[in-house]
């Protein structure tokens, strides 16, 4: 079987800065899985690829192709699909990834075959098994979290789900990185370059009442084996890594434990995660240790400066404690990556805080985006009927999706525009090495 994978190109006011690019590793793991099945594989990254998708399909003649993105893609991944029908009926499509996980109604169109749900490689590989025969029902419906058009009634088909179960995160595959290897110099973060990613956990065991990421897999947390962690990590050539874990300090021990195993393996690499504001403030040791084995950016959802905000949040964190959590990565030399959060209800007292904090905090690198509430998550149904834009490209945290309680529209926008600017220029004035700016890490 010929099979395409792709990612479509994100849209984004602030792509075309290019500061942070990571490699589509969703399609790695499925690349794993088709190679060792022996289909023939190929990866379309939208991100940089030029080539009009259709000219590409034409070229190629894929039996399937298989589509990821997240949330403001969403549109996009449904043009390729569109397209994959234009050029052939007969090709099947299929489309996957996180929101395509929380959110599958969406995906129903006559363009998409499947929907698939699961982050599971031996459910997806279940189901190539089940497109290279002939079409069976039976099978189909045997097959963790897959949506699919039952034609049992040729006249009248109907879309069916099947239950989607928690995946163990250690029977994933080691990607298959030939995408990358040859593609490195698109991918990085910041000032590193070549930057691989790679996932060591699955969900997240916090309560943040706007999170996306402790719904996915069925909201079971669940780390993969240091062993695998290191088998991965050794087998990389790639000098820089981003590990996306939601966050990488959810466990504490496991993180002292990957310190060590890094430090015998005799492992040099420079990496980025992601960790909470209390973990990094209680844990100076740790910290220094991470440090220590290469870890160089600690990106930390500070959220906002005020406590009563981040008891609306459901941080279960202080102000005291974001202050704590900088001045710990400052002292050791790393770089705190501040993600804070401005709410539709936000008056401009709100918006100088913000900016006074990070100013007196001696902050490189904060970005500001707006509350968003995701679909697929409680907090959308709670503001369904407050949503005031229907364009799912609005959904990047840079947006106002909800009308501003305090403010007017435009003035919300204008403070917004201004606290950014002036972020910018703070972060460059704060760069010795270079005058860069990092916009948003949400997606």
């Amino acid at each position: 079987m010929i099979v395409l994978l792709v990612r479509p190109k994100a849209p984004n006011v602030f792509r075309f800065s290019k500061l942070v690019e990571n490699e589509p590793i969703e399609l790695e793991y499925l690349m794993t899985v088709l190679n060792a099945h022996g289909h023939q594989a190929t990866i379309y990254d939208g991100v940089f690829d030029k080539r009009p998708i259709k000219r590409v399909i034409r070229k190629l003649e894929p039996d399937l192709v298989a589509i990821t993105g997240y949330i403001t893609q969403e549109n996009a991944m449904k043009e390729v699909a569109k397209k994959v029908k234009q050029v052939n009926p007969q090709v099947m499509t299929v489309v996957g990834g996180v929101h395509a996980q929380l959110n599958p109604e969406t995906f129903k169109t006559p363009d998409v075959d499947f929907i698939f749900r699961s982050a599971s490689m031996s459910f997806f590989s279940d189901l190539i098994e089940a497109i290279a025969k002939p079409y069976d029902l039976k099978t189909l419906s045997q097959i963790d979290g897959l949506v699919f058009r039952d034609f049992s009634d040729s006249s009248a088909p109907v879309w069916r789900a099947n239950g989607l179960a928690p995946c163990d995160i250690n029977l994933l595959p080691i990607p298959d990185r030939t995408h990358y290897y040859w593609n490195r110099y698109h991918y990085r973060f910041l000032k590193l370059r070549e930057v691989a990613t790679m996932k060591t956990a699955f969900s997240c065991p916090q309560s943040c009442s706007f999170c996306y990421c402790k719904k996915l897999n069925g909201g079971k947390y669940q780390t993969r084996d240091l062993d695998l962690v290191m088998q991965e990590l050794s087998a990389m050539t790639a000098e820089a890594v981003q590990i996306v874990d939601d966050d990488f300090l959810a466990d504490i021990s496991r993180a002292w434990a990957f310190v060590e195993r890094v430090k015998t393996a005799g492992i040099r690499k420079t990496y980025t995660c992601y960790a909470r504001a209390d973990a990094v403030a209680a844990n100076p040791e740790l910290i220094a240790a991470l440090k220590a084995i290469g870890f160089r950016y600690f990106i930390v959802g500070l959220e906002a400066v005020d406590d009563a905000i981040l008891m609306d949040y459901q941080k279960q964190t202080t102000e005291e404690i974001n202050r704590r959590c900088v001045q710990t990565i400052k002292s050791v030399g790393a770089e705190c990556i501040a993600l804070m959060m401005i709410s539709h209800t936000a008056k401009k007292a709100d918006f100088d805080a913000i900016y006074s904090w990070a100013k007196a905090s001696g902050l490189t690198y904060t970005t500001v985006s707006i509350f968003t509430p995701i679909p697929g998550t409680p907090l959308y149904e709670d503001f369904a009927s407050q949503i005031t834009s229907k364009k799912i490209e609005h959904w990047d945290f840079l947006h106002l999706v909800l009308k501003p309680t305090n403010l007017s529209k435009p003035m919300f926008t204008y403070y917004y525009i201004k606290l950014t600017l002036k972020l910018i220029l703070l972060s460059i004035g704060s760069s010795t090495n270079e005058t860069e700016q990092i916009f948003s890490f949400r997606n």
